[in-house]
């Protein structure tokens, strides 16, 4: 769970996992909608959760990217934070799914992003994907602004540069958020993780 998620706030500290037991009608409305639509359509799917990891438990995200590659249209995207990606590698995805990795600092990691994985891991998740035909986006975000912001950033873009593979390098895409944090977050984290560091920054941050 990272400190700074806006699921910790929506849920009010209470994040869980939820389930949705009609999944088969969710992927027919999606690839409906895709394939009448006279443009190419992504369909974000994993804003309420890390699917890599619900799908240790659930299987949801192997069912559906295997059950999407029936769509004439259309692609799948969904973000992570971990490097568990071994049961979707050998799936038939027709390279219509997106996966974004999510990385940060092994710093940022080690002090606000509990339990996920390693910078290191993702890395070698990305390079794996990629060899099984995904289509790879890197996601840094949120980028915290501590006080050494920019020299832990440049650290990270020199580590990606030395351990992608090549054909990653080639055809990555890359998305850069900057975290904003209000005092309501402030309050609903600090009460959801009382021995967290304070991510709070008025002079830096706006919310």
């Amino acid at each position: 769970m990272c400190m700074y998620c806006y699921l910790v706030c929506n849920y009010n500290k209470c994040s869980y996992l939820r389930l949705f037991v009609n999944r088969e009608e969710m992927l027919d409305k999606i690839i409906k909608v895709s394939n009448k639509s006279d443009k190419e359509l992504t369909f974000e799917i994993g804003s309420n959760s890390d699917l890599i990891l619900e799908n240790r438990i659930t299987h949801n995200l192997e069912w559906t990217i295997e059950n999407f590659n029936q769509s004439e249209k259309g692609y799948l995207t969904f973000p992570t934070k971990f490097d568990m990606v071994e049961p979707i590698l050998d799936l038939e995805h027709n390279g219509k799914v997106i996966v974004r990795m999510s990385i940060n600092p092994e710093e940022i990691i080690n002090k606000v992003e509990f339990g996920t994985s390693r910078l290191d891991k993702r890395i070698e998740a990305i390079n794996k994907l990629k060899n099984a035909g995904y289509k790879i986006g890197i996601l840094i975000a949120p980028i915290v602004l501590v006080d050494n912001w920019k020299m832990l950033y440049e650290n990270v873009i020199k580590e990606l540069s030395e351990k992608l593979n090549e054909n990653v390098k080639k055809e990555v895409f890359f998305e850069m958020i900057f975290m904003t944090y209000s005092y309501v977050h402030k309050m609903i984290n600090q009460d959801a993780f009382p021995n967290a560091i304070n991510l709070f920054n008025p002079e830096l941050m706006t919310g």
